[in-house]
């Protein structure tokens, strides 16, 4: 009887504290969807629908956290039950300064000549791409007269490893899909990002991203929530 009146009063004590808060986001009027919504007290996450709007549990005195793509992160705390209204900027991206060096004379042998000099340009970097990329021959290596040479231990070996990533592919392939401005609009400057992927990716467990070499759209999610919880550590 103890029980049941303690799981009763527990159940009334979340129904009362605890309840559906709705909104709507957008950015110039215009209402934005796939942000992401979270909950820092209790870690619930949602997703914003194609007309802006979401539903999550939450409660007075509650942080939520709005992020997307190419937005500046949003933090509120609830101070009622109110619907929401959340209006989200947009982050100004730099376009880089294109500078013109060679102008077309209208001569078409002089301007065929600056085309043939970029294709050159072109093929210069694609073979030192290649160049860093292939293994040193044998001979690069092999130790000059009187140079000391690391001996070879004999013994057991790591065996081979099978992953399809590395940590350093997975941080590439996160600066490259969540792009540097997800980073930035968290708080970090752009020199710190690198490090803290490195610093977050220790705790999190990237076993079979590794393994398959693969994220999916729950990964991702999953990636976000841990990059929030780790900001505070990181910044320390």
């Amino acid at each position: 009887m103890k029980k049941l009146l303690s799981v009763t009063l527990l159940f009334i004590s979340h129904f009362i504290f605890s309840q559906q808060i709705s909104g709507t986001i957008i950015s110039d009027s215009a209402s934005v969807n796939q942000v992401l919504v979270i909950n820092i007290n209790s870690q619930e996450k949602t997703y914003s629908d194609s007309e802006g709007q979401f539903l999550i549990n939450a409660k007075v005195g509650d942080e939520l956290r709005f992020i997307k793509l190419g937005y500046e992160r949003k933090i509120i705390n609830l101070k009622n039950d109110n619907e929401l209204l959340i209006n989200l900027i947009k982050l100004a991206i730099a376009i880089e300064e294109v500078e013109v060096k060679k102008k077309l004379s209208g001569n078409l042998s002089k301007d065929s000549k600056l085309f043939d000099e970029n294709r050159k340009k072109v093929t210069l970097n694609n073979d030192l791409k290649v160049y860093f990329k292939a293994p040193s021959s044998t001979e690069v290596l092999k130790a000059k007269p009187g140079e000391f040479i690391q001996p070879v231990a004999t013994g057991f070996g790591f065996g081979a490893i099978d992953n399809k990533w590395t940590v350093t592919d997975l941080v590439e392939w996160i600066r490259e899909n969540l792009k540097d401005e997800y980073f930035i609009s968290m708080g970090l400057e752009f020199p710190e990002i690198n490090s803290f992927l490195f610093y977050s990716l220790r705790t999190f467990n990237t076993k079979n991203i590794l393994k398959y070499g693969f994220c999916d759209d729950q990964d991702v999610g999953n990636l976000k929530l841990h990059f929030e919880e780790k900001l505070k550590d990181f910044k320390k």
